[in-house]
């Protein structure tokens, strides 16, 4: 059996295509010949959304399986993934602003993550990226 570890300091998210259908992001921590585990799964789900300039693709991410569970590791067999693909930039910082969101509203339950507007998604990362440009597009044609 082939096993190999992955660096924990290594931050590189893994979206992961499984054979269901379903597109997951993750953090892969371990792979052998058979499984791969994972951590923080979130789901990924594109909707339709009308702006000004027409119709575009937005991107939402929301817990996988940690509704029904408070497990954070999950195995898969490598059998139900069809591909895995490092994560862009933009959708890693997007990744993570979800995973911090997350802990936050687990934390104090004060505020709902539906209550957060994508303009509170934008802003927050508008401020990580420290760039003149206050533009961030997440569009598929």
């Amino acid at each position: 059996m082939i096993s190999s570890r992955v660096n924990k300091n290594d931050t590189t998210y893994k979206v992961i295509k499984l054979s269901n259908g379903e597109d997951i992001i993750a953090t892969l921590t371990s792979e052998n010949e058979a499984d791969i585990e994972i951590e923080n799964p979130l789901l990924m789900s594109v909707f339709p959304q009308m702006t000004k300039s027409g119709e575009l693709d937005s991107l939402n991410l929301s817990r996988w399986i940690q509704p029904y569970t408070e497990q954070s590791y999950f195995t898969l067999s490598k059998s139900t993934v069809v591909t895995t693909a490092v994560a862009s930039p933009g959708l890693s910082r997007y990744y993570e602003y979800v995973l911090r969101r997350i802990e936050d509203w687990k934390g104090n339950n004060e505020e709902t993550l539906e209550e957060i507007s994508d303009d509170d998604v934008y802003d927050e990362l508008l401020d990580e990226l420290e760039t003149q440009s206050k533009s961030i597009h997440w569009t598929s044609t």
